[in-house]
């Protein structure tokens, strides 16, 4: 049994919930801002190559071809074919037996992959980068229980992973979200009012989870990793180069304005919690390199999903977004010399 189904929940209903006293506003996550997520999404992205056609179960257009009821192509005839299918016309057409393929119609599973770790708990506009992120997963969640699919999550962070396979029992559905926001609770909590030092200890939290989730998603499965990406590595990327192989990957990068442009000039106190210190933002050659990092951070990442024919989404804690996916190429007609067979009768 996954480790989010071992304890009970009290499930709290959003209409209901009692807000604490010292509740803070776009740092604090409570179960009914993503159950609100319902009804106001946050994001707006490029659909993947496979298509939904209807909410009923079953409405996802599989990439397997099999016993469905939508034609695919035609292909030549080969042992163990369904004589059934054979397509008489090409087969006259042609003069080489010919059988008709067809597309499967399947739930599809879907899987977040949602980013807990500490440099997800910062933020300098509207919300933190981790309750923009859990308001996404929700968003994410209610999206695929409406098309009738199977919603599945892997949650990591620092001190915990979390995982729920793919289910479309929406009282699982709402025991992960009361997990979601347990744990991000307990990390802001240990993020921030820890007196203790941060240990250095190599941090494989996001390649580990990929790893795991290697033996999680099937073929066909749409995979969401919302994330900063701090912590995307090369063994990362070798495990989501294995996993796009058979999987759809779409990319959600959160950020926050100043990781892309350091404030105006001048001295700033900075704090990680337990550690104060001194930013000086004075010198145009600093500024510019911190601005050319998080440009080749944003490249990688965009590179990366758009070579592995997937999605790429931008979104910032003002809730700033573009999406960029991979565009199939677009067969051309073949012209008479191309096709033998066109206009033979």
């Amino acid at each position: 049994m996954s480790e989010w189904a071992k304890s009970p929940h009290h499930i709290i209903a959003s209409h209901h919930e009692e807000l604490a006293d010292d509740f803070k506003l776009g740092i604090d996550l409570t179960l009914g801002q993503l159950i609100e997520a319902r009804h106001s999404p946050i994001i707006q992205w490029l659909s993947p190559n496979a298509k939904v056609k209807t909410n009923r179960v079953g409405g996802f257009r599989s990439r397997f071809k099999g016993r469905g009821m939508d034609f695919d192509e035609s292909r030549i005839y080969q042992i163990g074919d369904d004589i059934r299918n054979i397509d008489w016309r090409v087969t006259a057409r042609t003069g080489t037996t010919h059988t008709k393929l067809f597309k499967e119609e399947r739930e599809r599973p879907v899987f977040v992959i949602l980013d807990q770790m500490p440099s997800m708990f910062f933020g300098t506009a509207q919300v933190f980068k981790s309750i923009l992120a859990s308001r996404i997963t929700a968003q994410l969640m209610w999206h695929t229980l409406t098309n009738g699919d199977r919603f599945g999550a892997l949650l990591f962070g620092e001190k915990h992973h979390l995982e729920m396979k793919p289910s479309n029992n929406r009282r699982n559905c709402m025991r992960l979200l009361n997990r979601i926001v347990e744990s991000h609770q307990q990390t802001l909590l240990d993020v921030f009012q820890s007196n203790k030092q941060p240990e250095a200890k190599p941090d494989f939290a996001f390649a580990d989870t990929l790893k795991r989730l290697k033996y999680l998603a099937k073929p066909g499965t749409l995979i969401h990793i919302i994330s900063d990406f701090n912590h995307f590595d090369e063994q990362s990327r070798a495990h989501l180069s294995k996993l796009s192989q058979h999987t759809d990957v779409h990319c959600i990068l959160i950020n926050d304005p100043i990781e892309k442009n350091l404030p105006p000039a001048g001295f700033y106190g900075i704090s990680n919690g337990s550690q104060v210190g001194l930013l000086n933002t004075t010198n145009n050659q600093i500024r510019q390199q911190y601005q050319n990092a998080y440009q080749a951070k944003v490249e990688k990442i965009k590179a990366f999903a758009l070579s592995h024919k997937g999605i790429f989404t931008q979104v910032d804690t003002n809730f700033q977004q573009n999406s960029l996916g991979h565009q199939p190429t677009v067969a051309q007609p073949m012209t008479q010399q191309e096709n033998p067979s066109r206009g033979v009768k």
